[in-house]
């Protein structure tokens, strides 16, 4: 993406990265953070972001980032990156709690394709499921089945598709499943729209929550969130800064010196901003 921007307006800031251009040869040491006393306490919560503070781009396309924020007690905090911007983060992360509190962990979300990821669950689900294969997928799980005004429970026994014919040239798939309910008793349902199947086991039904969201976090492929928890007590200020590539911004000057005398001269500039990092 290629952008060609009117530089006058832009003057102060492509002085600066004139100036912050001899980044690539040496690093400059990253500024003391400085507790924010004014910041009023962050609202405990499971998980929140860590709002970026400052950001310094220098020419040769690489950027230094500062996030900071106020948590109480303990806080888990979460930025998002891509895949490459993972990788230059994690060489130059520095994660400090400014309190009387630490840092106690710093993880990310995995990359591993997610057929891989689908073999964890205790559940044989695949990437594409059915009906009759999540029904199949539960045999011998604990289920409560409503049809019309019956209810019954028990565990799933069987799980089938049968063909049936309504006339001649006229056929039908249905699905028919059995349960042995606590009794022993064997009762047969017909998978319809008026017919439910509740999973009665807690660690079932947590685990089909944790294969939805496998699912749905596959619509993000590179998106890689980095978490980390600030263990303590007490309200306190969390410093996070790194290294990351950035646009490069090219810069072109010219000075016009006027006809009449006395007259100040103007100086014009243009900006190129190359994005290769979307």
């Amino acid at each position: 993406m290629r952008h060609s921007i009117p530089a006058r307006p832009l003057l102060t800031l492509l002085v600066a990265l004139l100036a912050a251009s001899g980044f690539a040869q040496k690093k400059p040491d990253p500024p003391k953070p400085q507790p924010s006393p004014s910041a009023a306490p962050a609202p405990a919560e499971t998980s929140s972001r860590l709002p970026v503070k400052r950001v310094v781009l220098y020419k040769n396309g690489v950027g230094y980032f500062e996030h900071a924020t106020r948590v109480h007690g303990t806080q888990d905090l979460s930025i998002d990156f891509t895949t490459a911007q993972l990788n230059d983060v994690l060489k130059s992360l520095t994660a400090v709690d400014l309190g009387e509190g630490r840092v106690s962990s710093v993880r990310y979300n995995s990359i591993a394709p997610l057929d891989e990821r689908l073999k964890s669950l205790r559940l044989p689900f695949g990437e594409q499921i059915t009906q009759v294969e999540y029904l199949t997928a539960l045999r011998g799980a604990r289920v409560e089945v409503r049809s019309g005004s019956t209810t019954a429970t028990g565990r799933l026994l069987s799980v089938e598709k049968i063909r049936r014919q309504r006339s001649k040239d006229d056929f039908e798939d249905v699905t028919s499943f059995s349960i042995v309910t606590d009794a022993g008793e064997m009762k047969n349902f017909e998978l319809g729209s008026g017919v439910s199947v509740r999973i009665a086991e807690r660690e079932l039904t947590d685990e089909v929550g944790r294969y939805l969201s496998l699912i749905g976090s596959s619509r993000a492929r590179d998106v890689r969130r980095m978490s980390l928890t600030a263990t303590g007590s007490g309200d306190r200020d969390i410093f996070v800064s790194y290294i990351s590539e950035v646009p490069i911004w090219k810069s072109t000057y010219r000075i016009l010196f006027p006809d009449k005398p006395g007259a100040k001269p103007l100086l014009q500039g243009w900006a190129i901003v190359d994005n290769t990092i979307g």
